[in-house]
């Protein structure tokens, strides 16, 4: 009997034509949105927001500043993924509250930040900023909607090819709070699933 991850995993692909009049329901919806918040975070600091679009209206807004994609408007929702890149700032608050909810003892708390501190400053923002490292964690949330998806029949389509001052603008996001990081329209498909290509396993993996 195929694992049930792997027969979801074989199911999903970039569905690039959903059937605009197949709605997926509250139950499945609810389902996948539990799937992105319980999926992890670097030091558990959820600096993500997920916006769940099901307006036909709130789409067409959306649907130029997405490269004109009609996913956007024939999916039955658009999940709209945000990071909070201030959130990773290790002198905000926030980092201290994220610990304390932890219950850890005061003294564990400060050893817990510092270690954040220093990993922050010597290992991420030498390399990249706060935003793609925040965006890095969204992308965790999509593939569990991906699969939490395909799980139940659902398809889906990650999309990048976007035009992020465009969709801030078009969903009047707060940019000094939140941007995006990556959108995934979820819907039913219209044709038959393409032949999945996929290099050879033993040309991408290695046991060491």
């Amino acid at each position: 009997m195929m694992n049930p991850v792997i027969k979801a995993l074989n199911f999903r692909h970039a569905c690039k034509l959903f059937d605009p009049d197949k709605k997926i329901s509250k139950e499945h919806m609810d389902m996948i949105v539990t799937a992105a918040h319980l999926s992890p975070t670097s030091f558990g600091l959820e600096a993500w927001k997920f916006l769940v679009i099901s307006s036909d209206v709130v789409k067409k807004t959306l649907r130029p500043a997405c490269w004109n994609q009609p996913q956007i408007t024939d999916a039955s929702h658009v999940i709209v993924i945000l990071s909070n890149p201030s959130l990773a700032d290790p002198s905000k608050e926030y980092i201290r509250l994220n610990s304390e909810r932890r219950g850890l003892p005061e003294d564990a708390v400060k050893v817990y930040i510092e270690k954040y501190k220093n990993h922050m400053e010597t290992q991420v923002f030498p390399r990249m900023s706060a935003y793609a490292w925040c965006s890095k964690q969204c992308y965790i949330g999509l593939a569990n909607i991906m699969t939490t998806a395909a799980s139940e029949g659902i398809d889906s389509c990650p999309i990048e090819g976007f035009e992020k001052e465009l969709v801030e603008k078009a969903l009047n996001i707060d940019t000094n709070q939140y941007e995006v990081a990556v959108v995934v329209a979820l819907g039913y498909r219209t044709k038959e699933q393409p032949e999945r290509r996929r290099h050879p396993m033993e040309s991408v993996v290695e046991y060491i």
